[in-house]
């Protein structure tokens, strides 16, 4: 039997990272990880039930969201993100498009013309509120050693056009740690997205009052997070901030 254990997960990233207008959940994450690995949507999310523990009760992984990783030196830096970028489709790679249209007089090959100004092929200009960090961190309690294997061999780019060059990962570390912080962090702030009633039962428990004051509304807690899935749902929920600092 597998002994789920506390750890924390630690990306050194190498580019800016750009965050839709929610955060980014381990369990989340985990479910991309394991759909790459299986090649199924379900069996993915049936995976995760081996890498996390699972709170039944209140149906939640034990997986917090991104934080970003500071220190004295080195803090969080907000910039834009720009890149350029022609819309191609598959359809446009036939030899019979890509191939000489015709021959000149003079025997030289000539191409045909791309256009430019609209469609398929207009040059497009992106611009993305991005942010870097040297590390982001996640926390959970889990199979660390699994995780480690799966996340070092599918995971090397985290966040929003990830496959245009953003939130590029140098490397990664994983490590076990002694108290779990997938749900409070280490700092006494929520660490993901709470279910009011979560917070209600472990209200004693709490060292921050003010987390008891705190409004909720209806908000996905677990994987899977895309609104067009089935199992997507939604409960009474606590927001973690999309923009959350951990000094490691």
């Amino acid at each position: 039997m597998v002994v789920m254990k506390p750890f924390q997960l630690v990306f050194e990233l190498g580019s800016n990272i750009s965050l839709r207008d929610s955060a980014i959940h381990l369990d989340g994450l985990l479910s991309n990880v394991c759909f790459r690995h299986t090649g199924c949507l379900e069996k993915a999310l049936s995976m995760l039930d081996d890498l996390l523990l699972f709170d039944q009760e209140h149906g939640i992984y034990h997986a917090s969201a991104l934080a970003f990783g500071v220190s004295p030196e080195q803090s969080i830096v907000a910039r834009s993100r720009h890149y350029v970028g022609a819309m191609r489709s598959g359809r446009e790679l036939r030899d019979d498009l890509i191939l000489p249209t015709q021959t000149t007089r003079a025997g030289k090959e000539q191409y045909r013309k791309i256009t430019v100004a609209g469609g398929p092929e207009k040059l497009r200009l992106n611009k993305y509120q991005a942010y870097y960090s040297p590390y982001v961190v996640f926390h959970g309690v889990g199979d660390i050693a699994r995780i480690d294997r799966l996340v070092q061999f599918h995971c090397c780019r985290i966040g929003v056009n990830a496959n245009s060059g953003g939130g590029a990962i140098n490397q990664m570390a994983i490590k076990e740690i002694q108290q779990d912080y997938s749900f409070i962090d280490v700092h006494g702030q929520v660490a993901r997205n709470l279910p009011l009633s979560w917070l209600q039962a472990n209200r004693s428990a709490m060292e921050n009052d003010s987390l008891n004051s705190l409004p909720g509304e209806p908000l996905p807690v677990r994987a899977p997070y895309w609104y067009s899935h089935h199992r997507f749902s939604t409960t009474d929920a606590v927001a973690v901030e999309k923009i959350r600092r951990v000094v490691i």
